[in-house]
């Protein structure tokens, strides 16, 4: 009797790793693309070849598109900066969204926007 206690509660606990028990962890989402590398939440590389941070759009309208990298004081462009990016792209990511986004910095540009944009090579959810 023993044994088929221990073997019940044996086959209990494969079935519940297996994702049939509630501890399972959700899946990713398929939809968008999950950045695999170590950033930190806020951020950027000094030369910008990477930022890390929050969508925030300009108006409900969302004709221009940041990613606020930084609150401190003393940070380039307010701690925000435009992506430069098929508006597609970019609306794949909701306002608020962390991002991880990889580019190239120019700012002796300025974007529709009125300010340095990243040019996006990728973007992806953090």
């Amino acid at each position: 009797m023993r044994l088929w206690v221990v073997g019940l509660a044996a086959l209990a606990c494969s079935c519940a790793r297996d994702g049939a028990g509630t501890d399972a962890a959700p899946a990713p989402s398929a939809t968008l693309p999950i950045v695999a590398g170590d950033y930190p939440a806020f951020g950027h590389a000094p030369d910008f070849s990477w930022v890390s941070g929050r969508i925030v759009r300009s108006s409900p309208a969302g004709q221009c598109s940041f990613v606020q990298y930084s609150t401190h004081r003393g940070e380039p462009w307010g701690g925000r900066i435009v992506l430069d990016a098929a508006a597609d792209d970019v609306a794949l990511f909701p306002t608020g969204d962390m991002v991880v986004v990889t580019g190239s910095l120019d700012d002796r540009i300025l974007s529709a926007c009125g300010e340095p944009a990243l040019k996006i090579r990728t973007i992806q959810e953090h």
